[in-house]
């Protein structure tokens, strides 16, 4: 089992909470894409505040990312390249998880 870390501080929590509802009290006014581009930056924020705080394994997910991800939130104008890099984003993760958890992980 991977070793347990606190990654954020109650106030970096408390501004992660604070994003998440106000983006989802913004997304009834908002156009669609908007929604996804939102949660792509908390996911950024995430990432940056727990960088330096989590396993080699995980920075390594994390930092593997970086890049991928500013360069999926310039192509919100293109919803195929968008798309496209948010699926390749999402299929790291994915087997992210699998390796650390595996694929029969309850948790």
């Amino acid at each position: 089992m991977a070793e347990e870390r606190t990654v954020l501080t109650e106030d970096e929590a408390i501004e992660l909470f604070a994003f998440l509802m106000t983006s989802a009290r913004s997304q009834l006014d908002d156009p669609c894409r908007y929604a996804s581009m939102r949660l792509l930056t908390a996911a950024e924020d995430l990432r940056d505040r727990i960088a330096d705080r989590v396993s080699p394994a995980t920075r390594t997910l994390l930092e593997a990312t970086r890049a991928r991800t500013e360069d999926a939130q310039t192509h919100t104008s293109d919803l195929d390249a968008y798309t496209a890099a948010l699926d390749e984003l999402c299929a790291d993760t994915a087997r992210f998880l699998v390796r650390r958890f595996g694929e029969g992980h309850d948790g």
